[in-house]
C-alpha cells in the first residue's frame, strides 16, 4: 500500500534526470561559444599580425615613393608575405594603406612630413569574416573582424650597428660616373666611379650616429672610437696591400693614394698579405650625433674625402685605385665577415652589416694570385664570380651573440648584364653575380648604368639616394596607437 509520503514523493520521479540534460545543453552551448570566440580571437590575433607586419613593412620603406606597395606585400590578403593558410578572404579597407603625417612623431622623433610622401607614418586596416561552427543555433553564422596598425617611419631611434663597407678600388672605378648628383655633390666634372663611391660613403657617414642623440660631445677618442658608440663603422678595398703599414697611404698621402707598388697578389681567405683594411670599426667620423664629419682626425673620413683633413685637391685624395688590377673579391668579402663575427662585447650583441660596391666582374688571371694560394688551391682563379656569391652567403649565414644574422648589401656600379664574369663556368654577369651577393632582395641596389636593375628598388639608382637609403635600415620603425595623431 502507498503512503501518503510515497504519494507525494512519487511525482518527482526523473526530475534529476531533467535537471541534468538542462544543465548538459547549458554547458554544451557555453563550450560551444567559447570554441567559436577561440576560434575568432585567433583569426583576430592572426589578422592583427598581418597588419603591423603590412605597416612596419610600408613604414620601413617611406620616405620611398613605393612604401604603399610594399605595404601591401607583406599584409595578409591573398598570396601576400602574411596571409595565413587558415585566414581566407582577407581584404584591405579601402583607403588602406594609408600615408600620415603625425605630430607625435616631429614632436618626439623629429621625423618631419617635408618628403617625397608629405608624411612620417603608415595606417594600415585589414578585414575579414569568420564563419562561426555553433554560434547558428543561435542565428549567428558568421562575424567580421578587423585588424589596425600603426606604424612611424624609420628616422627615429637608431638600432646600433658595426657595418663594414668593402670598396672596390680596381682598374675599371677609374671610369667616369655619369650620375649628376654624384658630380654636383663632389663639385666638381667628370668625377670617376671611385669619387662617387667614397661620395657614397660619406653620405652613409653623415647619417650614422657615432654616439647618443643627446650628447653635444661623443667624448674622448680612443683608437678611433668614442666611449658608448652607437654605429661603428669600418673600410676595407680591393685590391690589399703588402703591409699593414701601407694601408695609411690611404688616409694620410696626397696626391699619390694607393700606389701600384704598394698592391699584394690576391691569395686564400685565411693568408696575408693581402691586408683589406684601411679603416677598421670606428665612431669618430663625426664629434657628436649633430656635427659634420670629421675630417680632423677621423681615418675613414680622409679616406673617402677631399673636402676634410689634409687638404687634398678633389682629383687625388683618400682611397685610389692603382689601375690595372683584375678584379677577385671573394677574399675581401670573407675577411670582412670575419671581423665582423670576431668583435667582442658589447659589439658582438649589435647588427652587423657588410655593404660591397664593385661592377661584379671578377676577372682575375692566375698571374694575379700569389704561387703559395695557387698551390693551396689550383682553382682559386676560376668561377671567382660564384667564389664571391658563396662567400656572401657564408657571412650572411653567421649569427652574433645575439644570434643575428649579418646583413649583406650590395651596390652594383655599371653592372653589366652580360656574361662579363671571364672566369666562370656556367657563365654569370656582374649584374648577376650582385644580385646574389646580397643577402635578400631588398638588400641589392644598382646604379642602373648598364641595365643592371634592382627589382625592390628600380626608382633608387644614385649612390647618393642609395646610401641614404641603407642607412635608414639601421633605424627602427615603430608600432603606435592607431588613433596617435
Amino acid at each position: 500500500m502507498n503512503s501518503p509520503k510515497r504519494r507525494a514523493t512519487h511525482g518527482e520521479d526523473g526530475q534529476a534526470l531533467v535537471m541534468l540534460v538542462v544543465c548538459l545543453v547549458g554547458l554544451m552551448a557555453i563550450t560551444a561559444l567559447a570554441i567559436d570566440f577561440g576560434f575568432i580571437y585567433h583569426a583576430y590575433s592572426e589578422l592583427q599580425a598581418s597588419a603591423q607586419a603590412s605597416a612596419t613593412a610600408g613604414a620601413a620603406e617611406m620616405p620611398n615613393t613605393d612604401w604603399a606597395t610594399v605595404a601591401t606585400t607583406y599584409s595578409g590578403l591573398a598570396g601576400d608575405k602574411n596571409a595565413y593558410g587558415d585566414l581566407t578572404g582577407v581584404t584591405m579597407l579601402p583607403g588602406y594603406p594609408e600615408a600620415r603625417c603625425l605630430q607625435y612623431i616631429v614632436n618626439t622623433e623629429g621625423i618631419t612630413c617635408d618628403n617625397a610622401v608629405n608624411a612620417n607614418a603608415v595606417a594600415v586596416a585589414e578585414s575579414v569574416t569568420v564563419p562561426t561552427f555553433f554560434g547558428r543555433v543561435l542565428g549567428i553564422s558568421s562575424m567580421t573582424i578587423n585588424g589596425y596598425a600603426l606604424a612611424s617611419m624609420r628616422g627615429g631611434t637608431p638600432n646600433p650597428a658595426n657595418v663594414t663597407i668593402v670598396l672596390d678600388s680596381t682598374g675599371s672605378m677609374g671610369a667616369v660616373d655619369t650620375d649628376p648628383a654624384c658630380g654636383s655633390g663632389l663639385g666638381i666634372l667628370n668625377p670617376t666611379k671611385l669619387q662617387c663611391a667614397k661620395w657614397a660613403v660619406t653620405i652613409l657617414l653623415q647619417s650614422m650616429s657615432p654616439c647618443a642623440a643627446n650628447l653635444t660631445s661623443c667624448g674622448t677618442v680612443t683608437n678611433g672610437n668614442v666611449p658608448n658608440a652607437v654605429d661603428e663603422v669600418g673600410l676595407l678595398t680591393f685590391p690589399g696591400m703588402n703591409t699593414t703599414a701601407e694601408t695609411a697611404s690611404d688616409y694620410t698621402s696626397c696626391g699619390s693614394g694607393m700606389q701600384k707598388s704598394y698592391v699584394a697578389p690576391y691569395s686564400l681567405p685565411t693568408i696575408s698579405p693581402p691586408y683589406f683594411t684601411i679603416v677598421p670599426p670606428s665612431s669618430n667620423y663625426r664629434n657628436s650625433d649633430s656635427s659634420g664629419l670629421n675630417g680632423t682626425s677621423s681615418n675613414i673620413v680622409q679616406s673617402t674625402t677631399w673636402q676634410d683633413g689634409v687638404g687634398c685637391t678633389s682629383s687625388q685624395y683618400g682611397i685610389q685605385g692603382p689601375g690595372g688590377v683584375n678584379t677577385y673579391y671573394a677574399g675581401v668579402i670573407s675577411e670582412a665577415a670575419t671581423d665582423l663575427i670576431q668583435l667582442g662585447a658589447p659589439r658582438n650583441t649589435m647588427q652587423n652589416a657588410i655593404i660591397i660596391l664593385s661592377d661584379g666582374a671578377a676577372t682575375a688571371t692566375a698571374s694575379d694570385f700569389t704561387a703559395a694560394a695557387l698551390k693551396a688551391d689550383p682553382t682559386i682563379d676560376q668561377n671567382e664570380c660564384h667564389q664571391a656569391i658563396t662567400a656572401a652567403q657564408t657571412a650572411a649565414g653567421q649569427q652574433n651573440a645575439a644570434g643575428l644574422y649579418t646583413w649583406v648589401y650590395s651596390v652594383g656600379l655599371g653592372a653589366l648584364t652580360s656574361n662579363s664574369c671571364t672566369t666562370d663556368s656556367p657563365a654569370i654577369s656582374g649584374c648577376t653575380t650582385m644580385t646574389d651577393i646580397a643577402s635578400d632582395p631588398s638588400k641589392f641596389y644598382s646604379d642602373d648604368a648598364n641595365g643592371c636593375v634592382s627589382p625592390s628598388h628600380p626608382n633608387i639608382t644614385s649612390l647618393g639616394q642609395i646610401f641614404q637609403t641603407v642607412a635608414e635600415d639601421f633605424y627602427t620603425t615603430r608600432l603606435l596607437p592607431f588613433n596617435t595623431n
